[in-house]
């Protein structure tokens, strides 16, 4: 099967195609000229669909999928800079929960804009495991002390955890993880910590409470690992890379955004 198909006959050839493709696949000798593939254009393409995206005519179509494939998105629509400063500048880590549970639906709009977070080369290699039943994160917790227990420095941690504490998920009625397969992901680690901040600023933008789990993933890819993939349903291949604690937040309020110092610059001009 033809991967890239042009229609001519609705293509204005505005050059768009050759502009947006991170790969130049797409070239032309001038503006009159249409579009036309490299050689092994289709063997380096990494169906990014950057240029099915931009055709204004929705004359490309990669691999069977074209312009009605995409999400068209407002053109006049404009999310401003301040609204964003004021979300990043507000959103706190949470570590005091209602009992209040945390619905699918909630989880499920979260992680279907996630997906057009940025990953290497697309790869796309994310996955995810949802935990949301309370029951169950407190058993996982149960599995995770098992291991932090092994671990040196963590003492304070197991006195916590043997005092009926939860410093491992913090009473977060939900906890879910990304986790990618080892043997074809290149860079899993920075892939999942874009995504799991993506999903950690939109969870902020519906005023859930958040906190990156790391403890769930330092434990998931310690000698324990075997066991937290069993538990998790994941393969020997499959790797925990990043995690988030969810839910509505309890009795933790701020007042104000806290004191950050501003980071060192250097600047090259």
């Amino acid at each position: 099967m033809q991967k890239f198909t042009l229609d001519r006959s609705v293509c204005v050839r505005c050059g768009q195609c050759t502009l947006v493709c991170p790969n130049s696949i797409f070239q032309r000798q001038s503006h009159k000229d249409f579009p036309a593939a490299v050689e092994r254009g289709e063997e380096i393409c990494i169906n990014c669909y950057h240029c099915v995206a931009a055709c204004p005519s929705g004359a490309l179509t990669i691999g069977g999928v074209g312009r009605a494939d995409c999400l068209e998105f407002d053109k006049n629509a404009a999310v401003r800079y301040e609204h964003i400063a004021h979300l990043v500048r507000k959103r706190r880590s949470i570590r005091r929960y209602s009992d209040k549970p945390l619905d699918d639906r909630s989880i499920e709009q979260l992680l279907d804009v996630v997906r057009w977070a940025p990953t290497a080369k697309n790869g796309l290699p994310l996955k995810w495991v949802i935990i949301n039943n309370a029951a169950k994160v407190r058993e996982l917790a149960c599995l995770l002390i098992e291991g932090i227990k092994k671990m040196p420095n963590t003492e304070r941690m197991v006195e916590a955890w043997d005092r009926g504490g939860d410093p491992i998920f913090r009473g977060a009625p939900c906890v879910i993880g990304a986790y990618t397969d080892d043997a074809t992901s290149l860079w899993s680690p920075i892939d999942a910590a874009i995504a799991v901040e993506t999903l950690d600023i939109c969870a902020a933008a519906m005023r859930f409470g958040t906190c990156w789990a790391g403890i769930f993933v330092r434990v998931a890819q310690s000698s324990e690992k075997p066991a937290i993939n069993k538990w998790l349903g994941l393969s020997e291949t499959e790797t925990i890379h990043g995690g988030l604690m969810i839910g509505h937040i309890g009795e933790e309020v701020y007042q104000r955004n806290p004191y950050r110092p501003e980071a060192p610059k250097i600047w090259i001009r």
